[in-house]
C-alpha cells in the first residue's frame, strides 16, 4: 500500500510507533498524594505507565489491535507524553520517512530470510529488533 500511496508514509511511521512502541513502560515516583481513576497513589510511591498497553486502548484507537498504515486519528504515546515527550520525535519521524521512502523506491520487494521469531531486545522496558535479515530485490 505504501508503494501505491507514498503520501501515507507519515501516518505509517506513527502507526508503527503506536503498534509496537519502542518504550513499553515508564516508571515514575509520585511527588504528592493523588488519586488516579479512583485509585489512591501516595507520595513516594512508584507507579508504572504501560505505554504499549495505552497505545492499544480500544477507547482511544478503533480496532486497536489492527495495524493500519492509513490510521489518521493516531494520538499514540510512543514518544512519551507531557514534559517527558521525546525531544527527537520530529527528527525520528523524518529519518524513518526518508529511510522507508528510499527503501521503497530502490526495491521491487523485500522479505525476511527466515521464518524464525524476530530477535527482540531482552528488556521489559524497551522493545526492538536486534537484527533483521532481509532479502532485497532491486527496483
Amino acid at each position: 500500500r505504501l508503494r501505491a500511496e507514498p503520501d501515507l508514509l507519515p501516518l505509517a511511521v506513527d502507526e508503527v510507533m503506536r503498534f509496537s512502541s519502542p518504550v513499553q513502560l515508564d516508571p515514575r515516583v509520585a511527588v504528592r498524594d493523588v488519586e488516579v481513576r479512583g485509585v489512591p497513589v501516595r507520595q513516594g510511591q512508584v507507579v508504572v505507565s504501560w505505554l504499549g498497553s495505552a497505545n492499544r486502548d480500544e477507547e482511544v484507537f478503533p480496532a486497536a489491535d489492527r495495524f493500519d498504515v492509513g490510521r489518521e486519528e493516531n494520538h499514540h504515546i510512543g514518544f512519551g507524553f507531557g514534559p517527558h515527550y521525546c525531544l527527537g520525535a520530529s527528527l525520528a519521524r523524518l529519518e524513518t520517512q526518508v529511510a522507508l521512502s528510499t527503501l521503497l523506491a530502490k526495491t521491487r520487494s523485500f522479505e525476511r530470510t527466515t521464518s524464525e521469531p524476530l530477535p527482540l531486545h531482552e528488556s521489559i522496558v524497551f522493545r526492538g529488533v536486534t537484527s533483521l535479515p532481509l532479502r532485497l530485490a532491486a527496483a
